[in-house]
């Protein structure tokens, strides 16, 4: 599948704003949403600033999803929380929730709902292998993606029999330009190799899993892209890339 109208649910940093880069150079007519005020995208791709936790900006990409009429929808959108090292509160971890799980289910459901059975619309959601390896500082964090892996489950089932699909995209480790960056910077200040940090960092953070490698954002993009031209077929689906791994039994 190539062109079309694609809708990024995240576009303003990172894997999101890479992928809504990369569908508008590959021809397609590109809707990013994300929280900051502006965001690093040509002009090419339309931006619009909406914070999934408030009701006021859902209303809002609701209404433009329905104005634009995706052929495809990517949810990249997510939020790790404050990062203070302290306890979250209650209304901290509902935020997280909000904005990582129950937001976008709600939209896609309610937009996936209002379309003709013979309307075709890919649908990807973005979610992260922190689900099989949990911690005491990422537990809520991989709760959201745990909570968004059964109710995109959801959505998949709903649309059974009809022209549209939901598919999962479980990412492992991604080689973003800020998380280069901190490592780059690692390296310089212990003078060592840079993939001597990469290695210990992966290994750090995925001690369950054999993971030799960051993952390529294009690959993500690619990735995307396959999965939207499966169509229908691809209901379902889960493609996990998580970096040379072995994998899981989980």
């Amino acid at each position: 599948m190539s062109g079309g109208r694609a809708f990024v649910l995240g576009a303003s940093s990172g894997l999101g704003a890479h992928l809504a880069r990369r569908l508008a150079e590959e021809g397609w007519e590109v809707l990013g949403t994300g929280r900051r005020t502006e965001a690093d995208l040509p002009g090419a791709v339309r931006y619009l600033r909406a914070d999934l936790e408030v009701d006021a900006d859902r209303a809002e990409v609701a209404a433009q999803l329905h104005d634009t009429s995706p052929d495809l929808i990517v949810h990249s959108a997510v939020t790790y929380g404050e990062r203070s090292g302290s306890a979250r509160s209650l209304e901290a971890i509902d935020a997280m929730f909000r904005v990582n799980a129950s937001a976008p289910f709600v939209l896609l459901r309610d937009h996936l709902a209002a379309l003709p059975a013979d309307r075709a619309c890919s649908c990807v959601v973005v979610n992260s292998d922190s689900i099989f390896h949990a911690n005491q500082t990422s537990a809520e964090y991989a709760a959201t993606k745990a909570a968004l892996r059964v109710l995109t489950a959801g959505l998949a089932s709903a649309c059974r029999g009809r022209r549209s699909s939901v598919a999962t995209l479980a990412l492992g480790p991604l080689a973003d330009p800020r998380k280069l960056g901190e490592m780059r910077a690692i390296a310089e200040r212990r003078q060592m190799p840079v993939e001597d940090v990469v290695q210990t960092y992966l290994t750090r953070s995925n001690p369950s899993l054999v993971i030799t490698e960051l993952i390529d954002l294009d690959a993500c993009l690619r990735s995307v892209l396959h999965i939207a031209g499966l169509g229908p077929t691809a209901n379902g689906m889960v493609l996990r890339l998580d970096g040379g791994s072995s994998g899981s039994l989980v």
